[in-house]
């Protein structure tokens, strides 16, 4: 059978349509979110005066920035998930978001819930660590490195900008698209990182780059190793 270019042909029976329909799947609701204040009353607290929210994300980032920048400090609530963290400096007017969560599809829900700090805070900065494999298009220098960073609309001149096809994803990707909607300003620092485990070597230019955004942080890091199961040899 010969076809025009552009010809449209129509199947000449919809019976086996109904396969692909997916508007009969079953689609399993989603669980809505909400804060978890961490009070006796669950009551939400009020928060005024926010100079920064600072935005850390990545899969087991809770002990690093619960060691090197929040000290061991407890959070002032939690998403019902349990995969986001909220902590308050009321001194300094410093608001830590940290997130480990996966799923692609809940990064929108989350801003979200973030969007009622998002609206009032001075300055947002984001900082989102992932897997160096992820970078495309990276230098042979950039390669030997066990981590190197980019940036979006960073304020560092020291810290390249990230180029494309490369994209900004998660709730760093969220919080800037944000506020550029509201026609506010956000930063983003991409942390690219040749492996899934963040240690004192890796952790160094991190630090670094916290210092540099004026973030109280310690000057090194070291990873605690937990026991994985009883068995020895």
């Amino acid at each position: 059978m010969s076809l025009n270019f552009g010809e449209i042909v129509e199947p000449s029976t919809r019976a086996f349509w109904d396969d692909y329909d997916e508007g009969d799947e079953d689609l399993a609701p989603l669980q809505p979110l909400e804060w978890e204040w961490q009070n006796e009353d669950n009551v939400e607290q009020k928060l005024d005066n926010i100079k920064r929210l600072l935005i850390l994300e990545g899969p087991g980032i809770s002990g690093f920035a619960g060691t090197a920048v929040l000290k061991g400090r407890s959070p002032i609530c939690q998403l019902n998930s349990g995969t986001v963290s909220i902590y308050y400096d009321a001194e300094k007017g410093s608001l830590v978001c940290v997130s480990e969560e996966k799923d692609l599809n809940a990064f929108g829900r989350i801003t979200e819930k973030l969007a009622k700090w998002l609206d009032v805070a001075d300055k947002v900065v984001a900082v989102s660590f992932q897997p160096s494999v992820m970078h495309k298009g990276t230098s042979g220098s950039d390669a030997e490195e066990v981590c190197f960073i980019r940036s979006i609309n960073g304020q560092l001149s020291q810290i390249p900008k990230l180029d494309a096809p490369n994209v900004v994803t998660g709730l760093a990707g969220g919080a800037l698209s944000y506020r550029k909607f509201k026609d506010q300003t956000a930063s983003v620092y991409v942390c690219y990182l040749d492996s899934c485990v963040l240690d004192s070597i890796s952790a160094k230019p991190i630090l670094r780059l916290l210092k540099a955004l004026s973030v109280e942080c310690d000057d090194s890091y070291q990873l605690k190793f937990k026991a994985s199961s009883n068995l020895y040899l």
